[in-house]
């Protein structure tokens, strides 16, 4: 798998997951509770916060802006309306992202046409994100991949053969996959969380998981499934108004999600042998070969004459309970009582220690 990092941090197998809190437009084109939600965000556990850039006129045909537009009748009556009130300036956005470095943040934005991506260079940015819903913008994507700069690329409602045909557009950046359903919110049976590996079995990348389903039971086993991003929309309250709240989590859900994948994480990886904490209950509770009657010394022994039974104790001194085979045909050097564990120093050519 390549070497991913994004600024200062590292992605990668046996690291911390990087948990990104998607503001997006939650901000409801207010600086203000834009930096609301950043302060909220560090305080919950993320490491970066995700903003979001349209310029509508570019992304758009003027007969779909200009169309009535009912989800967010406050905002505007027309997509059009709606979509330049959400939009922060350069100077609100730049604020945002010193805002966001001094809390120890890292800050990015979802670039949807290629003025957005100019918008965004002015902001010296150490990733960008491609949404779900530009994954098929072919030149959105070489625009790009002409910056050089890392991408978080998410592959919701893309074919396999799409996401071939952006990553070969994307071949020369580095990039990090996410694996997304573009379904808000994700009913739990099409979350598909088995896609992260087959994503990175596929493209050789690190994939990450961007989540729109109620809950957190998701992000947190996506981190289990080898997850090395998560991002979740991020909402002061989802009583309010606008585009994302509802399919966002709030503080104190996001915090719970953090918790729980900073935790699962300390539980991963692969055991290296016997633990020391594992000496007590392995000498206590295993079992060493046992003489099941009187055995005079110059014995040679069957499997008739031994049984197991706790303590092992030693292994070093006494023999486990899988060495039966290596003590028949042997022969004792010393007389040994019933019920008694052997040990290696009474068997003729088995000195102690071998164990």
């Amino acid at each position: 798998m390549e070497h991913f990092s994004i600024g200062p941090i590292d992605l990668g197998d046996g690291l911390p997951a990087l948990l990104i809190a998607e503001i997006g437009l939650n901000h409801n084109g207010s600086a203000e509770l834009a930096h609301q939600h950043i302060d909220a965000a560090a305080r919950s556990g993320a490491n970066m916060v995700k903003f979001q850039k349209r310029c509508p006129d570019a992304l758009a045909t003027a007969d779909f802006l200009d169309r009535p537009f009912h989800k967010c009748p406050q905002f505007g009556r027309t997509q059009r309306q709606v979509r330049e009130r959400l939009e922060l300036s350069l100077d609100d956005m730049r604020a945002c992202k010193e805002h966001a470095e001094e809390l120890g943040l890292l800050f990015t934005t979802s670039v949807f046409d290629i003025p957005s991506v100019e918008f965004a260079l002015q902001l010296s940015p150490d990733v960008l994100k491609v949404a779900s819903h530009s994954i098929t913008n072919g030149p959105l994507l070489t625009r790009l991949a002409e910056t050089r700069i890392p991408l978080i690329v998410s592959v919701g409602g893309a074919a396999p053969e799409e996401i071939d045909q952006a990553l070969a557009l994307l071949k020369d950046s580095p990039l990090v996959l996410m694996h997304c359903v573009s379904a808000y919110p994700t009913p739990e049976n099409l979350v598909f969380l088995d896609t992260i590996q087959d994503l990175a079995t596929r493209y050789g990348k690190h994939v990450g998981f961007s989540g729109h389903e109620d809950g957190i039971e998701a992000c947190v086993a996506a981190v289990t499934l080898g997850a090395k991003l998560i991002e979740r929309h991020f909402t002061l309250s989802r009583q309010m108004v606008g585009l994302d709240h509802r399919v966002s989590l709030e503080p104190a859900e996001f915090a719970e999600m953090a918790r729980m994948i900073r935790r699962i994480e300390r539980m991963r990886g692969v055991k290296p042998g016997i633990l020391p904490q594992e000496h007590a209950a392995r000498l206590n509770y295993h079992v060493a070969l046992c003489a099941n009657q009187a055995l005079p010394a110059g014995t040679r022994l069957t499997e008739e004459m031994l049984t197991t039974k706790q303590p092992l104790e030693d292994p070093a001194v006494f023999f486990t309970g899988l060495e039966r085979d290596r003590l028949v045909g042997k022969t004792l050097t010393q007389t040994v009582t019933a019920d008694t564990r052997i040990r290696r120093s009474w068997i003729e050519g088995a000195a102690e220690g071998q164990g």
